[in-house]
């Protein structure tokens, strides 16, 4: 009677020896395969990155591009103001020399007219 306890014991234990060996395996495929993903999600999103920096630069550099542009257009407007600014002071003093010459001639008469 012992026999067919210690047999089915035996018996028994092949069977979740067997099972053990098969979870371990199975587990060991099913990791494989998840760690293959997740680098290869990785690499995916390394690449992404790589994209971005390059777009990142390509951005950069159009940005640097327009401000440049945009500062020789300002330096630009600001050399022809300061022409117009020169050519507003040289009439201004031109209106001012006029009044005052005008302004002379009519205390000259004023002059006249008094004394006369």
């Amino acid at each position: 009677m012992w026999e067919y306890v210690i047999g089915g014991a035996t018996i028994f234990g092949l069977i979740v020896t067997l099972g053990a060996w098969l979870n371990g395996r199975m587990t060991r495929r099913v990791m494989i395969q998840h760690f293959k993903e997740v680098e290869q999600h990785f690499e995916r999103i390394e690449r992404y990155f790589e994209r971005s920096d390059r777009r990142f630069e390509e951005i950069l550099r159009e940005i640097r591009r327009i401000s440049e542009e945009s500062n020789r257009r300002f330096e630009e407007m600001n050399k022809r103001f300061e022409e117009l600014l020169k050519k507003m002071d040289e009439r201004f003093n031109e209106l001012i020399k006029q009044h005052n010459e005008l302004i002379k001639q009519h205390n000259e008469i004023l002059k006249i007219l008094r004394t006369k």
